[in-house]
């Protein structure tokens, strides 16, 4: 297997890539950010003074600028996205410049660079919603969203460019929770906690609705375990990294065992569109040995921890809701 000593992350400023960047430059690889700073460079400015850190401020889509990041290089992790559903549909032509088009030259880009690994952040949301069974890789996929549908193009784009030269794979990730120094309140862990602690009451909306959710602590060491595995145990091939299939109502719960049962919990009707569905992580525990480790409560106590310590108050600021950041930078 090829060394792997330097990694690009596109997309590294953001809310995975904050936590995912200092754990890669821990382990001692030189790590290349890549990002237009649409959410700002509160997750990364520490870093500057790391020896093994770079940053290159650009757009995914200036592809000179993506020329001159793959100067030795062996791994791509490509972070760089309009993330979720709500901030991909506020324009659609957008979301496909950025979340699919841009991927065949950053990949013809690399493989002339040799870069020799290439990880890509899918979703569970290609599998669409409300079915009863956990899904599998082996399911069909339903995208009923842009940002769906592009990472389904997307993964499948990946695995034609894999090869015995260029080990690429798809990660399809749950709903991320958990503490970020690039802090999110538009996911819903994350979202009912912050609600949770200004309000000090709950409405949950029908409630056994199910979502998978996953730490942010896991899933940045599930992308580090793609960078250290076996070509052969990854190349080409997708995995669901759900975490726990949680019940709203559960997690309201959760939340309210930290906040030391100050919190009054409101049940109302479902509405329209509430989500449910489960997803089996079942392939990618048998064949890499990657279980999550950290829980919904974990993540709940991080987030409380945080805004002890002063770290975040007002959790409607714009900074911490991508569509909200979209629309002030006006993301063309």
């Amino acid at each position: 297997m090829k060394e792997i000593k330097k990694i690009l992350v596109t997309g590294g400023a953001g809310y995975i890539g904050s936590v995912l960047v200092p754990k890669l430059l821990h382990l001692g690889y030189e790590v290349k950010v890549f990002d237009n700073l649409t959410y700002s460079n509160s997750g990364i400015k520490d870093l500057f003074g790391n020896p093994l850190f770079s940053f290159i401020e650009a757009d995914i889509r200036d592809l000179e600028k993506v020329k001159q990041s793959l100067n030795e290089v062996d791994c791509i992790i490509h972070l760089a996205a309009i993330s979720n559903d709500p901030s991909a549909e506020l324009d659609q032509s957008l979301t496909r410049e950025i979340n699919y088009d841009a991927y065949l030259p950053l990949i013809q880009y690399a493989k002339k660079a040799g870069v020799h690994r290439f990880i890509n952040p899918s979703s569970i949301g290609v599998y669409g919603i409300n079915f009863d069974n956990y899904v599998n890789e082996n399911d069909p996929v339903n995208p009923l969203t842009e940002y769906a549908r592009c990472k389904v193009k997307s993964e499948v784009l990946i695995k034609e460019q894999s090869s015995s030269d260029f080990t690429a794979v798809s990660l399809r990730c749950g709903t991320v929770c958990g503490w970020s120094s690039r802090m999110r309140f538009d996911l819903s862990v994350n979202t009912l906690t912050a609600v949770a602690l200004n309000n000090k009451r709950l409405t949950v909306w029908g409630g056994g609705q199910k979502r998978p959710q996953i730490h942010i602590d896991d899933i940045t060491n599930f992308f580090v375990s793609l960078v250290m595995a076996p070509s052969i145990k990854i190349n080409g091939k997708i995995f669901n990294a759900a975490g726990h299939n949680t019940e709203v109502m559960q997690i309201a719960e959760t939340i309210k065992k930290v906040l030391n049962n100050d919190l009054e919990l409101i049940s109302a009707p479902p509405r329209e569109d509430e989500r449910s569905y489960c997803v089996s992580s079942e392939l990618i525990e048998k064949e890499l040995g990657l279980f999550p480790k950290k829980t919904i409560e974990d993540a709940v106590i991080d987030i409380v921890k945080a805004y002890h310590e002063g770290k975040w108050n007002n959790y409607l600021l714009p900074i911490y809701n991508n569509v909200k950041q979209i629309k002030e930078n006006k993301l063309t």
